[in-house]
């Protein structure tokens, strides 16, 4: 009628836009007939100009959803009536079906066409993240961190932490939430760039062990190696393990071992040829009892070495002991007699020594003089050893309070055996037994040794046996002489084995590369929070909830 009307005036007929479709004439072609008047602007367009603009960017918007196969129903017939607001609302809920990215290119386009689809701040995301953050800093300068943070907010904001990840360095803390937040084969993509520090590892969560294991291996414990499956690393730690406990089997399992330890594998077995330990290889206190069992009677310079050779020569002398009672106990006299020369002769060596082993040694010495003086126990002598003016080694006060309790309770059992005169008086039972002093298994040992010995032995190890019980059971009118006075320094030292754990490589990359999807992880989760915030402001359902939905939480909050 419209059209009628205008031709019977001489007019031409209306012209259509073809970016509004099918009868969507211009609003001018709407006018009244009556009085030829335009349509009234709908309420909150300033103007018909922006009003026109923003149908145009709604038609555009239609025929986009059209063609993805959704359907566009808010934008359907009258829509040229909507005030802003319901224009702007039906835009915003044709969209939200679609890919978020596309979703986002089509709210900017209402959004720049007047359509207040997006807050100032939410339009500035969609530009930015539509330009791929090109001007990021301008960003971050002109916008303040809001208090408290959303759920949209921090979604960009490790957007954008990722994005910077991926060129400069980024705080610790935005490393470890990256890690977490990011699938698993991106953040494998950042640990080969070295896009991460060993501080991104998270504090806790699934991923904590994997990560530490890529970047903090040494962190790692044996029971977190077993977790993950990583038996090339146990393996090496294992050898290392080994070679602290002194296992020098290790030297012929060198299948599978890196370049490092087979320096030291040749290092060690050069020792074993030799019999002597360079200074070298004297200064890892984790190597020493390896060291031991390799070189025995590696020859030791006392001016020089403070640490290893004391602590060896210690460890000798008890060994000698040992052995000489057991000999003793066999009926090799001759073989008894040699190790206690040999014990006296290292004892003699290291009595000057300005460490804990000088004291020791001289309390071995006094034992000896006691033990086999040339004519009996030799008590006057043995004390003055014991003497603290003797010598000219450590002082005494500096022992240890254990130490110096032992060194008192010797000296004295050797002023009361010099008053008693006692000639057989097994000065340390423990020692005869070849146990330590105080070993609760001492009875064990007893009972295997009585079966192997003749008579002679038997009757001289149940009298250690019957010392022992008469100290244990309050009797024993002398207690064992001491030997050593400090057992915990001379065992085998529990250091830490460095080369365990500062060697260790990270562990290889236990997934697949990360497909163009998983890379665009971040930047789609900006993506669909920002029409999530859309549907938000503009009281639509978030994108998979029904309006039904949205108005029973309505209603229950």
């Amino acid at each position: 009628m419209a059209l009628i009307a205008e031709r019977a005036r001489g007019g031409s007929a209306p012209a259509t836009d073809p970016a509004l479709g099918d009868g969507m004439a211009e609003p001018v072609a709407a006018a009244d007939q009556a009085d030829d008047a335009p349509p009234a602007v709908p309420a909150g367009f300033g103007t018909r100009e922006a009003w026109q603009e923003a149908l145009r960017a709604a038609a555009l918007i239609a025929e986009a959803v059209r063609e993805t196969g959704q359907p566009c129903e808010g934008l359907g017939d009258g829509w040229s009536a909507l005030t802003a607001h319901e224009l702007a609302r039906a835009v915003v809920q044709v969209v939200r079906c679609l890919a978020s990215m596309e979703a986002v290119r089509l709210l900017a386009e209402a959004h720049n066409a007047g359509l207040q689809v997006f807050s100032d701040a939410q339009a500035l995301r969609a530009r930015f993240l539509l330009d791929d953050l090109k001007g990021l800093e301008a960003l971050d300068r002109g916008l303040e961190e809001p208090e408290p943070e959303t759920a949209a907010d921090r979604t960009w904001r490790l957007y954008t932490c990722y994005e910077r990840l991926k060129n400069y360095p980024v705080e610790a803390s935005a490393q470890r939430e990256l890690t977490e937040y990011l699938p698993l084969p991106v953040v494998d993509d950042l640990v080969d760039a070295a896009c991460l520090t060993a501080r991104a590892v998270p504090e806790g969560g699934p991923r904590r062990l994997y990560l530490q294991a890529r970047l903090t291996p040494s962190g790692v414990s044996a029971d977190g190696l077993q977790e993950l499956g990583w038996h090339s690393e146990l393996l090496r730690r294992e050898f290392y393990t080994r070679l602290a406990d002194g296992d020098a089997s290790v030297l012929d399992q060198t299948s599978g071992l890196r370049s490092g330890q087979r320096e030291l594998v040749s290092d060690l077995r050069t020792v074993r040829e030799s019999g002597r330990v360079t200074p070298e290889l004297s200064k890892k206190q984790w190597l020493w009892p390896v060291l031991e069992r390799l070189a025995p009677q590696t020859p030791v310079d006392l001016r020089r070495d403070k640490s290893f050779g004391p602590w060896l020569l210690v460890r000798r002398i008890q060994r000698a002991l040992r052995l000489a009672h057991q000999s003793r106990l066999r009926g090799e006299e001759q073989k008894h007699l040699t190790l206690l020369r040999a014990a006296w002769n290292d004892a003699h060596a290291l009595q000057r020594s300005w460490t804990f082993a000088g004291w020791e040694a001289r309390n071995v010495m006094a034992y000896l003089l006691v033990l086999h003086g040339d004519d009996g126990p030799r008590y006057e002598e043995a004390l003055d050893t014991l003497s603290s003016a003797s010598g000219s080694g450590m002082r005494e006060d500096r022992l240890p309070w254990e130490a110096r309790r032992r060194l008192e309770s010797n000296r004295e059992v050797l002023h009361q055996l010099a008053r008693q005169r006692e000639r057989d008086h097994i000065l340390n039972p423990y020692l005869v037994l070849g146990v330590p002093d105080g070993a609760d298994h001492w009875k064990e040992r007893w009972r295997i040794l009585r079966r192997s010995l003749d008579m002679d032995g038997e009757a001289l190890a149940n009298e250690a046996k019957d010392a022992i019980e008469a100290f244990e059971r309050g009797r024993a009118t002398v207690p064992p002489y001491a030997v050593p006075l400090m057992p915990g320094k001379w065992a085998h030292p529990h250091a830490d084995v460095p080369e365990a754990v500062r060697n260790a490589m990270p562990m290889p990359r236990q997934t697949a590369p990360a497909t163009d999807a998983e890379c665009q992880f971040a930047k789609q989760q900006a993506a669909a929070a920002i029409v999530e915030t859309a549907c938000n402001t503009m009281g639509l359902p978030p994108v998979g909830e029904s309006s039904e939905d949205l108005l029973r939480k309505s209603s229950s909050e």
